[in-house]
């Protein structure tokens, strides 16, 4: 009996294996989900401009075949950010909108009659009720990438982990820390815009399509299932071997450690999955959501003393064109090591986006962080590069004011860095809470 239940389990262990090893290859190679945009005359398509913010641009929307042609005529006015819009509109019957987070990967087709030197706005624009109002358009969020060289690179590919949320919506809605990064929960629209130094003139944008890929089910949902299955799995053993340890106590130590060990296997996993979500997987520092804490850390202290220092590559952009991505990645990876190696074991140092990395400085006072953010300057300034590359950066240093918000505290940095980065590059500079409230 004894060796026919061990046979059975050996059995069920195999089957498990083996559909393990089926859902995922499935999950990696197996067929993907799309959503195509502009060549479904069911999906709601809306033109928009500038008029309905005080400007003076005006859009109109033609189909010609399977194509839409987006002309637009940028006329300057007091509204400084013009532009032209297509809009498709992904609210269904119930008034909800459509969940990508599954997908990964958006393949546009769009590009202007004649090559421009301003690029093409896609972003795609999802609603969260822990901070948009359906009756605000303008509590969306918007998930946003700019696309550039539209004639060289068509259609072009986005990773839609790549999309960035602009910092001004954040600072602008006050938006919690946990939300900070992209979301595709409730996409309600898909736009595709004029880019964002779009110059006054005539232009005509030309939209084919728009594919969004994805997978039946997410990577996390998948790997939680098998997990589950797993951890029930050695559930089931764990109560039989305690079964038979009643029956045979001489082999109750050994048993024991087997179960400890699978025990700590299941916890090491746990902290490795933890890790793999607050990390950059590119440079290995901290993403965002790992870097919201120490925020929360500091809010209502009488004298908080966390700095923040924001730091921007100096035309980063021209190393991706120039040298290729590859180039761009390892400068990327030597940057975030020589922060790490000049900075104090408490600050802690994020990637923020692109190029753009934040050094929190907890205990930190103004005049310090300066003196910090000098010395990164220099440091990067003579450090040796791929390619024998020159390489400075940009810094906006800001200190932590008594009950000021994150997304203020976050938003003064950032106002310091583009200072800095409009000041000729290369340079400290620092926000002035009094002049910044003025």
């Amino acid at each position: 009996m004894t060796i026919q239940h061990d046979l059975l389990k050996a059995r069920l262990l195999g089957l498990l294996i083996v559909v393990t090893l089926i859902a995922l290859a499935f999950q990696n190679f197996g067929p993907e989900k799309q959503l195509v945009l502009g060549q479904d005359d069911n999906i709601h398509v809306e033109v928009i401009d500038d008029r309905n913010n005080g400007g003076k641009s005006i859009a109109t929307l033609k189909r010609d075949g399977e194509s839409f042609i987006l002309n637009c005529e940028i006329i300057p006015s007091d509204y400084q950010w013009p532009y032209c819009e297509i809009s498709f509109i992904l609210i269904d019957a119930k008034g909800r909108g459509i969940d990508l987070s599954n997908h990964h990967q958006a393949t546009v087709w769009a590009k202007y009659s004649t090559p421009q030197d301003f690029g093409v706005r896609f972003q795609l624009v999802n609603f969260n009720k822990a901070y948009s109002d359906i009756k605000d358009a303008k509590t969306l969020k918007y998930n946003a990438i700019e696309l550039f060289n539209t004639h060289e690179r068509y259609p072009q590919v986005i990773q839609m982990h790549h999309m960035q949320v602009p910092t001004w919506w954040l600072s602008q809605g006050r938006i919690p820390p946990e939300y900070w990064g992209p979301e595709f929960n409730e996409v309600r629209g898909v736009q595709i815009s004029t880019g964002e130094h779009v110059k006054p003139g005539v232009y005509q944008l030309i939209i084919d399509r728009v594919e969004i890929s994805g997978k039946y089910i997410s990577d996390r949902t998948l790997y939680f299932s098998l997990l589950c299955v797993w951890t029930l799995l050695a559930l089931a053993f764990f109560v039989d071997t305690l079964r038979k340890t009643k029956r045979e106590l001489h082999n109750n130590q050994q048993r024991q450690k087997q179960l400890e060990d699978l025990n700590n296997l299941l916890n090491q996993e746990h902290q490795q999955l933890e890790e793999r979500l607050t990390r950059d997987p590119l440079t290995g520092v901290l993403n965002r959501d790992g870097l919201a804490p120490v925020f929360n850390q500091n809010v209502g202290d009488a004298t908080p003393q966390l700095s923040l220092i924001f730091i921007d590559i100096d035309h980063f952009k021209n190393i991706n064109d120039t040298y290729g991505h590859n180039v761009g990645d390892q400068v990327l990876l030597a940057f975030s090591q020589a922060l790490s190696e000049n900075t104090r074991t408490q600050d802690l140092i994020a990637r923020w986006g692109g190029e753009e990395f934040v050094l929190a400085c907890p205990d930190t006072a103004m005049e310090n962080a300066v003196g910090l953010a000098e010395k990164l300057r220099r440091c990067i300034e003579e450090n040796d590069w791929p390619k024998a590359l020159r390489v400075t950066a940009s810094f906006g240093v800001a200190q932590m004011q008594k009950n000021e918000s994150p997304t203020d505290f976050i938003a003064r940095a950032d106002r310091a860095l583009y200072v800095a980065k409009a000041q000729g590059r290369n340079c400290v500079r620092t926000s002035n809470p009094s002049a910044d409230n003025n």
